[in-house]
């Protein structure tokens, strides 16, 4: 066991963790006190594979195409410091050569990308704007009296800026958006 942990500079509790063992029984193995059971091997093995799979170092383009996202996208993502990549000593026409592992974009992937909705992704569906009304300055009055909040306090309900939008709302010197309005009609109307 001792042989396989120390290539890719594991601690005993680590490389219990990725086989999935307790650490007291991987040391007795690691020390050499018992063999350890043919199918823990195996799984050891296994386990190394895919770990120097996962942290091969390979190059952009390689990386792009295996995983089937543009290799501008991860140039950018290196860029702005999303995706982790180690610098060869070598250039290529001036400019350093830039390779990351497997591992990095995984993480990439699952943190940042496909934030926005692309032409692959579903989009979610768009709300039908709510029509405001003529008498809106008189409806927002009635329903943060009725609610018994002042101006800050349903300014912060809805999600307006501050006290001053809502004051010119009742005043009737601002018309409310169809966004503002739809969650003044949800406070209204909390079944709607």
């Amino acid at each position: 066991m001792r042989e396989m942990r120390r290539p890719i500079d594991f601690s005993q509790e680590e490389f219990a963790r990725l086989l999935d063992v307790p650490l007291d029984t991987l040391r007795t193995w690691d020390s050499g006190r018992r063999a350890p059971p043919p199918h823990v091997q195996l799984r050891a093995v296994d386990a190394l594979a895919e770990h120097l799979r996962r942290h091969e170092s390979l190059s952009l383009d390689v990386l792009a195409s295996e995983f089937g996202i543009h290799e501008g996208t991860l140039r950018d993502a290196v860029r702005a410091g999303r995706l982790e990549v180690h610098l060869l000593t070598r250039s290529a026409f001036g400019r350093p050569i830039q390779r990351a592992t497997r591992a990095a974009v995984l993480a990439y992937q699952q943190r940042f990308y496909r934030q926005s909705y692309s032409r692959t992704m579903r989009k979610p569906p768009v709300p039908v704007p709510v029509a405001v009304p003529n008498d809106w300055a008189e409806r927002v009055a009635i329903t943060r009296h009725a609610l018994r909040l002042t101006l800050s306090e349903f300014g912060a309900r809805v999600g307006a800026a501050d006290k001053a939008v809502v004051y010119q709302w009742e005043s009737g010197k601002r018309r409310p958006s169809p966004v503002f309005w739809s969650r003044i009609v949800a406070l209204r109307d909390p079944g709607r």
